[in-house]
């Protein structure tokens, strides 16, 4: 893919996962930005699937309306959702890899909860570290953190083979 074209595809990407994560801002934990971004990595490699992990996260946590968090937690977000960009590069290698549909799907679903996991720990860390109490942190998110795992797990089982299905062009 020419250089122009994956700027352009990675703003576009950028764009949607911002809009996609207000789109759900009232339900807490259930979002679509985890796996826009996991499949921007597919797509853009794990460079570019960084980049459009933190500047998605760093526009959405900037510019919530309910508020921007305090700046341990932005950081620790935009980190976060860059190693989901990262990650994405698996995406092609599991479509390459496994030929029968639910085996690819149950494995997107498992790359969904650890990429989850991965960014609750490290957010739920910060803001721990930020209020003096991550025990307290941790256990009081626990339910969010349950909603979080099961809602990427079946979100990324039916949507991210589909999405990594679809041709880009050169």
């Amino acid at each position: 893919m020419k250089p122009t074209k994956k700027i352009a595809l990675a703003g576009l990407l950028s764009s949607l996962a911002v809009a996609l994560g207000f789109l759900f801002l009232a339900i807490p934990n259930v979002e679509l930005m985890t796996l826009t971004v996991f499949v921007s990595g597919g797509l853009l490699g794990a460079r570019g699937g960084a980049l459009v992990g933190a500047v998605s996260m760093l526009i959405y946590s900037v510019a919530n309306p309910m508020g921007g968090a305090i700046p341990l937690v932005t950081a620790s977000q935009v980190v976060g959702l860059s190693i989901v960009g990262a990650a994405g590069v698996a995406g092609p290698w599991v479509r390459r890899t496994l030929t029968a549909r639910v085996a690819r799907n149950a494995v997107f679903a498992a790359l969904g909860v650890a990429l989850t996991l991965q960014y609750d720990l490290v957010t739920n860390l910060a803001l721990g570290v930020s209020v003096g109490s991550v025990a307290a942190v941790v256990a009081g998110g626990l339910v969010f953190a349950a909603v979080h795992f099961v809602s990427n797990a079946l979100i990324f089982f039916f949507l991210a083979d589909l999405l990594l299905s679809l041709e880009v062009g050169n």
